[in-house]
């Protein structure tokens, strides 16, 4: 269900009204920061569905793999051949 461009601004007077301008604010950020973490426990779920791999499997693999290329960029900036 999609909201029109008229539904969107009539929920932000009301929530204008009912909320002050600053605590509109801090509840807009909230709702970022919930949003946010949605999307990324939805994505954890669909790489689990599609592809069989756990979140616990993926975050292991993500910091191996950034613990690679933090000492392949470290050996470069010492001007050191990367390690094979």
């Amino acid at each position: 269900m999609m909201l029109g461009f008229e539904e969107l601004v009539f929920i932000a007077i009301i929530a204008l009204i009912i909320l002050s301008p600053e605590k509109l604010v801090e509840f807009a950020r909230e709702l970022g920061k919930i949003y946010a973490e949605y999307k990324k426990a939805k994505r954890l779920v669909e790489l689990e569905v599609l592809y069989g791999v756990s979140s616990e499997e993926l975050k292991e693999e993500m910091e191996k793999r950034y613990r690679e290329l933090k000492i392949e960029l470290e050996s470069f900036k010492d001007g050191r051949s990367p390690p094979q």
